[in-house]
């Protein structure tokens, strides 16, 4: 436990105010103006404990401020009890309950020890926010102030940065404990979210005509399977392009076909009888055969139309259907239900959304460390958990072999399962590709780091309201978290949301106001 500041001194210099006045118990004598204040502060998964009280006096009544915040909200608890306990060495145990807070995060307890020692604190949270069971360390309860004071008399106030529990509880504040973990170096790129190749289908218009809407209606975003019709279109009319004229061009070439087959037959057996020369048999043979081309072309021509016709349609000719050529989502529909579109325009685009491209750009000095990249991770806008792409869940594709000339970047490209399809063709992302072998070292989130200067700072929670300023040696990132070489020891912990706050109240030099019993 640390001393983090005399009460005295503070109400002289900068004011603070208290919302209650220390209480004495009838016959004790007041506390003694320089009597040292003591706190504690402790995390568990579920809880952070900021705890300040006067070092405990025999026979004399001690207030105790136990600051509690929620974890991982960082938020004060507004309800539930407190249980305070004092254990001396002997044995004997002292307990104080709080069935509230005094104020929003703030319990208040009070203990009046009978004897002096060797104790140790702990306190346990109940209620609907937070059950939790903190292990407060040791302590002493002294014979009497003076010895209290004297106890503490040459501790050195620590220095710091003052940010109350106040301040954190009504910001975006987080904090989270420097571990080892596994990092990768890696070649930082620009990349763009692609559909894999032979997964994106344009549909465009097969004629000139107008468009009748599938039922339900396609709408941009919903889910469609393969040969699901999407739209029919109604050929415009026009000479020779309707069924009635072809069906009567095929009748027509049949009937051309009969008569110059029987002109064959009889030219063929008046050769026989010698009444007419070789050549008009040869001849009658030909426009035969000219006969059954033209039929053959004209049924050609019939069955192609049919082929792509659904039925009758509202003017009685047929109409041609614009399927879904594979399972996807549509993200593009632009035609309207009766619109007249021409032959070849867009009108629906579907994408198989499973499975995405990371394409990156990565830029000329780095492709000899990316030659042997299989993975990499990548961050886009509206998410704080990076994607990953291994062996698990993706691959490499290619790495380009051409350099653009105007950005002296080659592609890389991974594909990667989308499952729930967060992933949307056309993000943009930051992207990582990995390349050397994974080490374990101290780590840090990437969000916890300042810039100051081309400085990289973090704020360590020393304790529950004093921060440190930190200068970083960084090592490699990854997914998020980024290597510390030098500045940060296992177990502290760094603020990772609101240090731009704390380098503000750094910067203002201001120590901030507040009503803790010290």
């Amino acid at each position: 436990m640390k001393a983090v500041r005399f009460l005295s001194l503070l109400l002289a210099l900068h004011g603070c105010k208290r919302d209650e006045p220390h209480a004495h118990a009838e016959g004790s004598p007041p506390a003694a103006a320089g009597l040292p204040a003591r706190s504690v502060t402790v995390w568990t998964g579920k809880s952070e404990l900021f705890m300040e009280y006067e070092p405990p006096v025999k026979g004399r009544e001690g207030k105790f401020a136990a600051h509690v915040t929620v974890l991982p909200g960082f938020k004060a608890v507004t309800e539930g009890e407190l249980e305070l306990t004092l254990t001396l060495a002997d044995g004997e145990v002292l307990t104080s309950r709080a069935s509230a807070p005094a104020n929003p995060g703030i319990f208040r307890a009070l203990l009046r020890p009978t004897k002096p020692g060797k104790c140790t604190l702990a306190v346990r949270l109940f209620g609907a926010q937070v059950e939790d069971a903190l292990d407060a360390g040791p302590c002493e309860v002294f014979a009497d102030e003076a010895a209290a004071t004297a106890a503490f008399a040459n501790e050195a106030e620590p220095a710091g940065i003052a940010f109350t529990k106040e301040q954190q509880w009504k910001t975006e504040f987080a904090t989270v404990a420097v571990t080892e973990r596994e990092l990768q170096t890696s070649v930082q790129a620009n990349g763009e979210i692609r559909p894999v190749a032979g997964k994106e289908a344009r549909l465009t218009a097969p004629t000139t005509g107008r468009v009748t809407l599938a039922t339900p209606t396609p709408i941009v975003g919903m889910a469609v399977k393969a040969g699901q019709v999407l739209a029919t279109i109604a050929p415009r009319l026009s000479a020779g392009g309707d069924r009635s004229t072809l069906d009567a061009e095929v009748q027509a070439a049949r009937a051309e076909l009969e008569t110059a087959r029987a002109q064959h037959a009889r030219a063929e057996r008046l050769f026989k009888e010698q009444a007419v020369p070789e050549r008009q048999v040869e001849e009658a043979k030909a426009r035969a055969e000219v006969a059954a081309a033209r039929v053959s072309a004209a049924q050609g021509r019939l069955e192609q139309y049919a082929a792509g016709a659904s039925g009758s349609a509202g003017s009685g000719q047929n109409a041609f259907q614009l399927r879904a050529p594979f399972a996807g989502t549509l993200v593009e529909s632009t035609p309207t239900s009766g619109e007249s579109v021409e032959e070849g325009k867009r009108l629906f685009t579907v994408i198989d959304l499973e499975r995405v491209w990371l394409e990156a750009r990565v830029f000329e000095p780095d492709i000899p460390r990316v030659e042997g990249a299989r993975g990499a991770w990548f961050t886009v806008e509206g998410y704080e958990q990076p994607f990953v792409v291994d062996e698990k869940n993706g691959r490499l594709v290619t790495l380009g072999r051409v350099i653009d000339p105007h950005s002296r970047t080659v592609p890389i490209i991974f594909e990667l399962e989308n499952p729930e399809g967060r992933l949307r063709i056309g993000q943009y992302a930051r992207v990582s590709v990995a390349t050397g072998a994974v080490t374990r070292g101290l780590a840090v989130p990437e969000s916890a780091l300042v810039d100051e200067g081309g400085k990289s700072v973090v704020f360590v929670q020393a304790e529950g309201e004093r921060f440190e300023r930190r200068v970083l040696t960084l090592g490699p990132r990854a997914l998020g978290w980024v290597g510390v070489r030098e500045g940060l020891a296992a177990g502290e912990h760094v603020v990772t949301r609101g240090a731009y706050e704390i380098k503000l109240t750094a910067a203002s030099g201001a120590i901030p106001q507040h009503g803790h019993v010290h």
